[in-house]
């Protein structure tokens, strides 16, 4: 009888949704996993099998505003609960977290929110007594709802202590709060254009940001979006395309590698400017993806897989793209379940990266171009970077970056001549932040 009961309560409208935001929480917030990967494990399990493409849509956007607004919603919970039930029930601790996240940042009906949450506590086996306390918290919150004005949150709040102390000793103030208000912005859908295509931007109801990229405000799923089918078009942010697009003119019918190539925006920016590519990466899985998305796309390229750290050839390149793995600090408003690591582990990253960059010039020819790239707004992961490799070699020198096709972020190019973009730089939609250097080999 119990086990029929709990069938028909996991059946009720909304619960699944509900049940997938929880389980993909738990995974990221304990197991450092991420929204995306545990979504796709998920989405493979039965009780998920056939989920609803709406149902799908509201798991994310419940998962992405609880982790982008987490401090928020504690501070809320604090209100009601003085002792924390995070040590005594982890999982009963997100139910309130998530149902909290839908009454003051969602504006969901309460009812079925509080409702959802009393059965998914119902039907945990651990915490099913704590029932009644979520049940007073959840309609207290909701009966005080409006009384919380979301706009005067600190989003400072947002980001962990030991964050903001390190990003004291490189940014200002001002510049600190930028990448902050940059977390509760929803991202827009960026996309880059293929270079025969710029006349279909309007026909997607898309603002040109820069040349070739354009932003779209309102979207859905993304494979319904007109002419992604005929591979006119692929998802970046406008700050991403920059790093070819500083080069573009030198690499026409030009060999260039592409170090860490997947999932391949990068590499499509190369082959639309009309690089001969090879494509490297240690991942399979991510290579298979970057092989869908430059079928998709009509483009080809040499996909290699390999260490790039350790990988040669006989052969040297006109050019070589390094967009560095690292600690992603730059793109929190995309993956804010960065906020919740412990520890970016930057030595390994930083590790890496040199690794990479020594390989890359060994690949590089006499009078070829690197670009050096991540997509972290950490000292260590950039300038430091690039001033340890200048200070180790003799047979490079820094390529000013000049060029004027960049459009606000014009303003951005240091006197050294890298391009320092912070998060939030646009202030509609909010970009990507990037450290961007070019060096060429003597």
């Amino acid at each position: 009888m119990d086990s029929a009961k709990k069938t028909i309560k996991t059946q009720e409208k909304g619960y699944l949704p509900r049940a997938l935001s929880l389980d993909i929480l738990d995974d990221v917030v304990r197991k450092n996993g991420t929204p995306d990967d545990r979504l796709d494990f998920y989405l493979k399990k039965n009780n998920y099998l056939n989920l609803p493409r709406e149902d799908i849509a509201l798991c994310k956007t419940i998962v992405m505003t609880t982790l982008r607004r987490w401090a928020h919603i504690e501070q809320i919970l604090l209100k009601y609960l003085k002792k924390t039930v995070r040590d005594h029930s982890p999982r009963v601790h997100l139910i309130i977290m998530i149902a909290i996240c839908q009454l003051v940042f969602l504006q969901s009906p309460p009812y079925a929110v509080v409702n959802l949450a009393i059965i998914q506590t119902k039907n945990d086996k651990k915490s099913h007594k704590l029932k009644n306390l979520v049940n007073a918290i959840l309609r207290k919150v909701s009966e005080d709802k409006d009384h919380f004005n979301i706009d005067q949150f600190d989003n400072l709040e947002l980001i962990p202590k030991w964050m903001i102390d390190r990003w004291k000793n490189f940014y200002t103030s001002d510049e600190i709060k930028q990448i902050a208000d940059s977390v509760v912005n929803v991202p827009t859908l960026d996309i880059t254009l293929k270079k025969t295509d710029g006349k279909i931007a309007e026909e997607l109801g898309g603002r040109s940001m820069i040349t070739g990229n354009i932003r779209i405000n309102k979207f859905g799923f993304i494979p319904d979006i007109q002419y992604y089918h005929d591979g006119k078009w692929w998802v970046q942010d406008v700050a991403a395309c920059i790093p070819v697009k500083l080069i573009q003119g030198h690499i026409k019918n030009k060999r260039v590698v592409d170090l860490c190539a997947a999932p391949g925006g990068k590499t499509a920016n190369l082959i639309d400017a009309g690089a001969k590519v090879t494509a490297i990466d240690s991942s399979i899985e991510r290579l298979d993806i970057l092989k869908r998305n430059l079928k998709r796309l009509n483009f080809e390229a040499d996909v290699v897989h390999a260490d790039s750290t350790r990988w040669i050839t006989k052969l040297k390149y006109d050019g070589v793209l390094i967009d560095a793995p690292c600690s992603s600090t730059g793109v929190i408003r995309k993956n804010p379940d960065i906020l919740r690591r412990k520890t970016h582990n930057l030595d390994y990253l930083t590790n890496l990266q040199h690794k990479l960059l020594i390989n890359g010039i060994e690949l590089l020819k006499k009078g070829g171009l690197l670009v050096y790239c991540t997509c972290s707004i950490e000292k260590e992961e950039g300038e430091y970077q690039i001033e340890r490799i200048m200070d180790e070699r003799e047979d490079i020198i820094i390529k000013k970056i000049s060029t004027k096709d960049i459009g606000i972020f014009q303003e951005f190019i240091h006197p050294k001549g890298y391009l320092r973009i912070l998060p939030n730089t646009i202030a509609d939609g909010g970009n990507d932040g990037f450290f961007i250097s070019i060096l060429k080999k003597k």
